[in-house]
C-alpha cells in the first residue's frame, strides 16, 4: 500500500470516528439514554410500537383523526435537555441527529434490534376465515359499492363528507375481502411490514418524510394559548392534520430544510450498507436515566394515550424534529 493510500485511509478512519463522537454527543446533549433513543428510531422506522406478535390484520391508520391510532406508529421520546438545544444552533443539532440516525441504521446494532423485533412480531395465529360462499358475496358487495360510489360522484350537490365516508367504507370492505382471500393474512402483513432486509422500509420512510414536509405550511397562524396552555391553529383544517405533519411544523422550516437536504442525499446512495459498523457505547457518566413519562400529544388538543410496551414513555423532543428524517 502506498504512502498516499495509507494517508487517505487514516483520514477516512479519523473522519469516521469523529462522526461517531459527534453523533453520540447529540444524544447526550439532549439528555437522552442511547438505548431509549435507538428504540424510538427503530419503532418509528418500522411504523409500529407494538412488540408482540402481529395477530390482528388491522393496520395503524396514520391519517386517522384519533391521535391514539396514529401513536401506534409514530411517537416522540422525552428529551430532558431539549430546551437548551432549541435555544442554541438548531440547524447544527439537526445535522448531528440526522447523522446519528443514519449511523444507527447502518450499524450491526440496528440489524440486531430489527431482527429481534421482527421475530417477536411474527404471528402465531390467523383470524377466522369465512367459507367460499361468503367470500363470493363479499366480492359482489364490493363491486356494488364501487358502482354506487361512481354514481354518487356524478351527482351534483353531494357533500364531500359523504363521498369521503363512502370511500372509507369501500376501502374497509376491500380490506376485509383481501384478508378473506388470503389464507394467511397475518403472515402476509408481517412479511410486508418486516422484510428480511429492512432497507426498503427505511427508504419508504425517507420518501414519506419528503412528501409530507413539502406540504407543511410553516407560516401557519396560531391562536393564543387557552387556559390549559394549549395552542391551536387558526386554520381549523390544520387542527385535523396528522401528528407527523404537526411534528414537522413544530420543528420549524430551518430544521426541516436541514433534514430534507440530508434525506435527499441519503436517498442518492445506499440506504443500508452491506458493511455494518458497531455503535459506540454511550459514556455511562454522561448517560441520562430517563424516567418513565406519559406520552403527550404533539399539538395542543389531542387526548393522552398510554404507550405500547415502550421502555421509556415520552413527552417532547428534538427527535420530533429529526425522527421524520427517517420518515418518522
Amino acid at each position: 500500500m502506498t504512502y498516499k493510500k495509507t494517508t487517505a485511509l487514516l483520514l477516512l478512519t479519523s473522519l469516521f470516528f469523529c462522526a461517531f463522537k459527534t453523533a453520540e454527543n447529540i444524544i447526550q446533549r439532549l439528555g437522552m439514554n442511547q438505548e431509549n433513543a435507538n428504540y424510538f428510531i427503530l419503532s418509528n422506522l418500522i411504523g409500529s410500537f407494538e412488540t408482540g406478535p402481529m395477530e390482528s390484520t388491522a393496520e395503524a391508520d396514520e391519517s386517522a383523526e384519533d391521535s391514539y391510532q396514529q401513536m401506534k406508529s409514530f411517537r416522540i421520546p422525552y428529551a430532558r435537555l431539549l430546551p437548551a438545544i432549541v435555544k442554541g444552533d438548531k440547524a447544527e443539532a439537526a445535522r448531528e441527529l440526522c447523522a446519528y440516525i443514519k449511523m444507527y441504521v447502518n450499524s450491526s446494532d440496528f440489524m440486531d434490534d430489527y431482527k429481534k423485533r421482527r421475530e417477536a412480531a411474527k404471528p402465531t395465529s390467523e383470524p377466522w376465515r369465512p367459507d367460499a360462499d361468503m367470500i363470493e358475496g363479499q366480492r359482489k358487495s364490493v363491486k356494488d359499492m364501487e358502482k354506487q360510489l361512481a354514481d354518487l360522484k356524478k351527482q351534483k350537490g353531494i357533500s364531500p363528507e359523504i363521498i369521503t365516508a363512502f370511500e372509507k367504507s369501500l376501502k374497509d370492505q376491500k380490506n376485509n375481502l383481501a384478508d378473506w382471500e388470503d389464507p394467511h393474512p397475518n403472515l402476509t402483513r408481517w412479511e410486508k411490514s418486516y422484510p428480511e432486509n429492512p432497507a426498503p422500509v427505511v427508504k419508504q420512510r425517507l420518501q414519506d418524510y419528503l412528501a409530507l414536509a413539502a406540504t407543511v405550511d410553516f407560516n401557519a397562524a396560531l391562536m393564543a394559548p387557552d387556559k390549559y396552555k394549549r395552542v391551536k391553529f387558526v386554520n381549523p383544517a390544520y387542527e385535523k392534520k396528522p401528528l407527523k405533519w404537526k411534528a414537522c411544523f413544530r420543528a420549524g422550516k430551518e430544521v426541516n430544510d436541514v433534514v430534507t437536504a440530508f434525506v435527499k442525499e441519503w436517498l442518492k446512495g445506499e440506504i443500508i450498507s452491506d458493511v455494518k459498523s458497531k455503535m459506540p457505547a454511550q459514556n455511562p457518566e454522561a448517560a441520562v436515566t430517563v424516567q418513565k413519562k406519559e406520552q403527550v400529544p404533539i399539538v395542543s388538543n389531542e387526548p393522552r394515550a398510554d404507550s405500547v410496551n415502550n421502555p421509556v414513555k415520552e413527552k417532547k423532543s428534538l427527535l420530533n424534529k429529526l425522527k421524520k428524517a427517517t420518515g418518522f
